[in-house]
Parts: C-alpha cells; sequence; structure tokens
C-alpha cells in the first residue's frame, strides 16, 4: 500500500519504509490524499473527529498550495474575492432545476 503521509509519520511507523516524490509524483499524491481526507469527512461519526478529519484537509490544501507556489494571501484573496462576488456557503441554499 502506498499513500502520502505527513512529515513526522515515519519518526514512529517503523514498521515502513519511506521516499521522498519525484516532482510528477507529487500533484496527483496531493489529489489523491485530498480525496482520502474529503472521505474521511464524510465518514465522521463525531464532532472530534470531524475536526480532525477537516484539519486534514486543510493541511492537504496548503500543501498544494506550495506545490504550486501559491502563497496563502493570494489564496485567501481570491477566497474572498469570490465569495464578494457569488457568496459564501453561510445560507445552505440548495438549488433545484430541470435539464433540457
Amino acid at each position: 500500500m502506498k499513500k502520502l503521509v505527513r512529515d513526522k509519520i515515519p519518526e514512529f511507523a517503523h514498521y515502513a519504509t519511506y521516499r521522498e516524490l519525484s516532482h510528477a509524483e507529487i500533484e496527483p499524491a496531493l489529489k489523491q490524499k485530498l480525496t482520502e481526507e474529503t472521505n474521511e469527512v464524510l465518514a465522521a461519526k463525531t464532532e472530534t473527529n470531524l475536526i480532525e478529519e477537516l484539519g486534514d484537509v486543510y493541511e492537504v490544501i496548503l500543501a498544494y498550495l506550495k506545490f504550486k507556489n501559491v502563497d496563502q494571501a493570494t489564496f485567501l484573496k481570491q477566497v474572498k474575492e469570490k465569495r464578494a462576488l457569488k457568496g459564501g456557503f453561510t445560507k445552505y441554499l440548495e438549488m433545484n432545476w430541470e435539464e433540457k
């Protein structure tokens, strides 16, 4: 089994071997990790577990931004601009339409 893990995992998970990914391997690994962590958010049963899994999603997003050389300030500025233009998700609106 292979997967992207946090930087300090090798310090205590001695049962596995580790290697640094090549540049070409990083983006697919980050996408896979984001999918994995998102699925864990969906499966979370407790508030504590949900918060932990959302934190993992956040960490993967930060790693992806770093890989793409996008600083957090630029990212947050774009998030803020999109929120100003289209709103956020605080009203919990569901859109319904018929496809033609």
